[in-house]
């Protein structure tokens, strides 16, 4: 949304008597300088809006961050009266300076926000970001395309010890031309940061390729996460993808147990000794050494420099992490889906996830 955002809430009736309504209009106005700046540019006039990226209902507070004409900037409002701006803080690193650069955020119950988008004016420094909170700010290394490499950040989840983050990104491991991968990433939220080695730095960030693809003699991969789901309930995340933009458009729904997430982090490694070598499996010296097992009082105390050279160059894990059943649950050529929302239904017998899978153009059900 530009210039303001319509927040609207479901009202639950019986069958089809459930009606949106509309809760309140949330004001996000330019500061006009920025704005005036902006308008130098004749090639900006689109960009040079309040484009809103991050918008998070936690509590009784709404958290919100725009691009604000490439000066991003973030408040928090009251739930029942987002009129009222209670704090205004810098949007950097938590909001792109780019409305067309894709972001996403998670604010977790203590307080902090875990934010994944481009930190730069360029957009040349991805990052995954922790700020807020009491805990100290982290990133993903900088200027560092293994552990990020031109990604589109998709969505983000507070689950347990750990933040997870969806994305695609360019295959840093595909040997044989340029290809995107789908990937699921986690950080421990209990993580400090190393000591001389990754100082300020996350010593517990992994990440994992997802797959969704077409069983065959010779598989046919949906390379390209657009959207996903999580139903905590079920510990399940529904996941859309997509074709390369350059190919046939084809699109397709896989879902992902928790469990088969946890089980690739808890797996072998894939490490590229040099930019010359091939990238092979790698044993995990010590599976999620730091998560739940911190001394509040010297909370690095365990940080040898062992660990965290092995924290800085074991990172990407090995195995696939492989969805719920062997084929999409949905396929359809042609078409790109983009959004995916799944509600459960109880039926007659049985519980039923009914997906709403937006196409750009219309909903489908």
């Amino acid at each position: 949304c530009v210039g303001s955002c319509a927040i609207w809430w479901l009202e639950e009736g019986t069958g089809s008597q459930d009606s949106w309504v509309l809760f309140s209009e949330l004001p996000l106005t330019l500061s006009s300088p920025f704005h005036i700046n902006c308008l130098y540019f004749p090639f900006l006039q689109e960009e040079c809006q309040n484009y809103v990226r991050v918008l998070i209902v936690y509590g009784k507070k709404v958290f919100t961050c725009g691009t604000n004409a490439f000066s991003p900037v973030c408040s928090s409002r009251q739930v029942g009266n987002v009129s009222k701006t209670i704090d205004k803080i810098n949007g950097v690193a938590r909001c792109p300076y780019d409305p067309r650069h894709n972001s996403t955020a998670v604010i977790t119950s203590r307080g902090e926000l875990y934010a994944a988008t481009v930190i730069d004016f360029s957009g040349r420094d991805p990052a995954i970001y922790r700020s807020l909170g009491k805990v100290p700010p982290l990133r993903t290394a900088q200027y560092n395309s293994k552990w990020l490499n031109e990604p589109n950040f998709i969505a983000a989840y507070d689950i347990g010890l750990f933040t997870y983050f969806f994305f695609r990104e360019n295959a840093v491991e595909h040997d044989c031309g340029k290809t995107v991968y789908s990937r699921v990433a986690r950080v421990c939220k209990n993580d400090i940061g190393g000591r001389f080695l990754l100082e300020d730095t996350w010593t517990t960030f992994m990440k994992a390729r997802l797959n969704c693809s077409r069983s065959g003699e010779i598989p046919f991969y949906y390379n390209e996460l657009q959207s996903t789901f999580y139903l905590p309930e079920q510990d399940l995340i529904y996941g859309v993808f997509t074709t390369n933009v350059n190919s046939i458009a084809a699109s397709a729904v896989c879902a992902f147990n928790l469990s088969a997430i946890t089980q690739a982090f808890n797996g072998t490694f894939r490490y590229q000794e040099n930019p010359r070598s091939a990238w092979l499996p790698t044993i995990n010296p010590i599976p999620n050494f730091q998560c739940g097992t911190l001394n509040d009082n010297s909370p690095n105390e365990n940080l040898t420099e062992r660990i965290l050279q092995d924290a800085q160059r074991l990172f990407l894990m090995n195995d696939v992490v492989q969805p719920v059943s062997v084929d999409p649950y949905v396929t359809q050529d042609s078409i790109r889906f983009s959004k995916l929302v799944v509600d459960i239904v109880q039926g007659k017998d049985t519980l039923y996830h009914v997906m709403y899978i937006g196409t750009g153009k219309r909903i489908q059900v």
